[in-house]
């Protein structure tokens, strides 16, 4: 049974990420992952109740990712230049920010692990900028929390136009154009 579990939240990430939380009913999830009605209502009181579990996997999966990509040493531009630029599936956009733009961000529940990622990327890269700024590695003329903003509403910003214009040039563009503004204000040390 645990398989099935598993198997129900696998195809709900799938299709979260690819319709978002209205278009994506319990039959729909059932039919991906091939578990009958009463499977699923076994492992879930509601659809509410499987995107809220599914949505903390999704925030984990993706808080790691930025982990490894961010790193924990390294000048802080490239480490920023790593979480801006790895590559991507930008058509279809972010896994975590997509959720914003659905009716589930109106649901505490729903809404809470999207909170919790975007709160864990500022806060290790305002941390990483402030380690920099104690080293003399940078000299920032904005607050820490607004380069970090940068960066994040600049690969969000990114994936939406990215996703909009199904042109992989927008999404170039956008996080190369938050890398260079974020390299504007940070006033490296020579």
């Amino acid at each position: 049974m645990a398989t099935k579990r598993r198997d129900i939240i696998d195809a709900t990430k799938v299709l979260l990420w690819e319709n978002g939380y209205q278009a994506t009913s319990p039959r729909k999830i059932q039919e991906l992952s091939n578990a009958g009605q009463g499977c699923f209502y076994h492992h879930f009181k509601s659809k509410k109740d499987l995107v809220a579990q599914t949505l903390e996997e999704v925030a984990d999966e993706r808080i790691d990712r930025f982990d490894e990509l961010f790193g924990d040493s390294g000048p802080v531009i490239e480490r920023i230049e790593r979480y801006l630029l790895s590559p991507r599936e930008t058509h279809k956009g972010c896994r975590i920010g997509r959720m914003a733009w659905d009716s589930a961000v109106n649901e505490v529940e729903l809404r809470r692990p999207l909170e919790r990622y975007f709160q864990h990327v500022e806060s290790r890269i305002v941390s990483a900028l402030e380690e920099a700024r104690a080293a003399r590695e940078i000299r920032p003329t904005i607050p820490l929390e607004s380069i970090a903003a940068i960066a994040i509403a600049g690969l969000q910003g990114a994936f939406t136009v990215g996703r909009a214009t199904q042109d992989p040039r927008w999404y170039t563009r956008s996080v190369e154009g938050a890398l260079m503004a974020i390299r504007g204000v940070l006033g490296e040390a020579p």
